[in-house]
């Protein structure tokens, strides 16, 4: 499986079964644009009917989905303050080649312990660090919570050759402080870390 950042808020989850893309912004491209015909796109907000397109797969909220052999399920958690608003955010885990990938949005809150149950095993965490509803202290204790092997973070700035202040925020807390960036992240059920590792990507441009 072959996980890459194409900047901002938007990663793609490359599998032998089909590709996920993760929170896409702008309009969804053409459909001839598209390389790969099982492509399925996926929304963490619960208010991107914008988004919704009859040449593709497009999910925008919570539950269980068979999609050409791609297993996605969307699990609801706070968007923001669960005592003054409603809104969800949708923390989707992706299960293909063996491995549970799980992208968590923009939560505005500590995902509940029954969240943390139906999210359940989690080999590799994708992260937005930018405009997170999180704090970096609340965001390391949420990746605790969830104990991904593998954690993919957004943020580092190609021009400059180094992680952007959010970005930075969390990895001081999580104590990283050494990595590598890199624009493709490989990852197989076999080559899982024993430990916890964290894994810099660079955008990706085509």
């Amino acid at each position: 499986m072959e996980i890459r950042w194409l900047g901002n808020f938007t990663f793609e989850v490359r599998s032998s079964v089909g590709v996920v893309i993760v929170d896409y912004e702008g309009k969804l491209p053409n459909p001839t644009k598209v390389k790969d015909a099982n492509t399925v796109f996926v929304y963490s907000s619960d208010d991107d009917e914008d988004h919704v397109s009859n040449d593709f797969q497009v999910l925008t909220g919570p539950g269980e989905y068979e999609i050409g052999g791609l297993s996605i399920r969307g699990v609801a958690t706070p968007a923001d303050d669960p005592a003054i608003s409603k809104k969800i955010n949708t923390v989707y885990i992706v299960d293909a080649d063996g491995l549970q990938v799980a992208a968590l949005g923009n939560p505005g809150s500590q995902p509940s312990a029954q969240s943390v149950q139906q999210i359940s095993k989690v080999d590799v965490l994708i992260i937005n660090t930018e405009s997170q509803g999180l704090e970096p202290d609340e965001l390391s204790n949420a990746i605790r919570n969830l104990e991904p092997k593998v954690v993919v973070p957004s943020g580092y700035d190609s021009q400059l050759g180094k992680p952007s202040t959010e970005m930075q925020r969390l990895l001081t807390e999580l104590g990283v402080k050494d990595f590598e960036a890199t624009t493709r992240v490989t990852v197989t059920k076999s080559g899982l870390p024993d430990e916890r590792t964290i894994i810099v990507p660079r955008q990706h441009i085509d």
